[in-house]
Formats: C-alpha cells, structure tokens, sequence
C-alpha cells in the first residue's frame, strides 16, 4: 500500500492510499481546523487531532461528535496509536522513500506497511513530538490507515496488506 499527494487548492492537505493501482482511501487534513476527513467507498468520517493534556504534550484523536477514540503515545521507546481499544505499534523509515509501518507485537511481523509519495520530493514522515509543524497533519495518516484496517471489507484482506 502506499500514500499519494494530490494538489489542493484550498490549502488543506490530500492523500490518497492505494493498493496496487486502486485507490481506496482519500485523506484531506486542514492545519487550520486540524481535522481530517476521510473518504472510503460511500462512507465518510471526519476525525480531529488535537493536542491535550498538560503542557498539550499528548495527541488525541476525537470522532465528529467530539469523543475520544484514541491516542498516540510512546512507550519504552515505541511509539503507539490506541484506537478501539486495540494498541498498534508503528515507526518510520525515511531513507530512502518513507514508509509507515504499523504493527502489533514485532516490527518484523507488520500489519502493513506504507509508502509515501509526494510531488514536492519531501518524502519524510514525522508522527512525533521531536519533528514539529507536520506532526499533526502526518497523524492524519496514521489515524486513516488504523480506521481503514477496522473496517469489516479491509480486515477480509488483512493478510495481504504486507506484501
């Protein structure tokens, strides 16, 4: 599977996942807004990112209702997404495209793995603290790909997202 850049002229962000040649998936973020809508066959959602806690140092991510369906965090140095009360793992590769791979127990058994490609050539993921501005937009990404894997047409296909 891999992540695409689409332009956009009203300033927000838009990606779209693909597997193989179909494009299954499409992602707009608003930095303004901080939300991310995602489009899937004829459902859509919209999820929020936001900064929370004290000194807004967690991420937490809201549905369109306002409640809270998961978090990014880090624990004994992986980095984790907490959706439906399951826990994935997930890191970044950044040399020399970007990949985002989401994982349970070992990073050598992945649920999948994501590439990204982007017109502009910036081809890095930054999903932490340390990396700044894109932080929240590049959580999107990651907020898109857990809810897509929850869907009962994706989790029939669970097995060939790695390959």
């Amino acid at each position: 599977m891999r992540w695409i850049t689409a332009r956009s002229v009203s300033g927000n962000e838009i990606y779209q996942l693909y597997k193989s040649e179909k494009k299954i998936l499409t992602l707009s973020f608003n930095p303004f807004s901080n939300s991310a809508r995602i489009e899937f066959d004829k459902e859509k959602r919209v999820f929020l990112v936001r900064k929370e806690g004290f000194l807004k140092k967690k991420i937490v991510l809201r549905n369109e209702y306002g409640v809270k369906i998961g978090e990014l965090g880090q624990e004994h140095k992986q980095e984790f997404i907490d959706m439906n009360d399951q826990r994935f793992y997930y890191a970044t590769r950044n040399n020399p495209g970007s990949e985002l791979v989401l994982y349970k127990e070992s990073i050598e058994k992945p649920v999948v793995i994501c590439s990204l490609n982007t017109d502009n050539g910036n081809t890095s993921i930054n999903i932490n603290e340390k990396s700044g501005m894109d932080v929240l937009s590049h959580s999107g990404l990651l907020i898109a790909l857990c809810w897509y894997l929850f869907l009962p047409a994706a989790r029939e296909n669970e097995v060939q997202y790695t390959s």
